[in-house]
């Protein structure tokens, strides 16, 4: 039975509820496949995220000036919590990766080709590597440890 209000008429279910936002622009099918979260890795999912956009931004299928899908349509087209991509994303802009303006969204920085771009470009293939030969972080790390002198 239809709850009613005070004039004995039946409720309208959407009263007083605000109306629904238009829905965020949608992550392209691409960027989904390309950030696609292995939940079996012992990879936490806001680390595969960042890498991911690392790797995509290094081979320039996303290009310094490309607008960021929102934390929340990115999170939700991935399946994961809002906070794993907030957290890839503040990584990405303490690297300066990708700049965040309030109200203009997330977009890839100038200047992308420094150092430290080339560096972590070049520890997502390392630690792609790492991984398809069986080996977690510690093991990975490691490694690397060996490989400089010690100081």
């Amino acid at each position: 039975m239809a709850a009613r209000g005070a004039s004995g008429q039946p409720e309208d279910p959407s009263a007083g509820t605000p109306p629904a936002k238009s829905p965020a622009t949608p992550v392209p099918a691409w960027l989904v496949n390309a950030l696609s979260i292995n939940t079996g890795s012992t990879v936490p999912p806001y680390e595969q995220v960042r890498t991911g956009l690392l790797d995509l931004i290094h081979h320039n299928r996303l290009p310094v000036g490309s607008k960021l899908p929102t934390v929340r349509a990115l999170a939700s087209a991935l399946g994961v919590a809002a906070n794993t991509v907030a957290r890839a994303y503040k990584e990405l802009e303490q690297a300066a990766v990708v700049t965040a303006r309030p109200r203009l969204g997330t977009v890839v920085a100038q200047g992308n080709d420094t150092a430290e771009s080339q560096l972590a470009a070049a520890a997502v293939v390392y630690a792609e590597v790492a991984r398809t030969l069986g080996y977690g972080p510690r093991e990975a790390t490691r490694q690397l440890e060996a490989v400089f002198p010690a100081s």
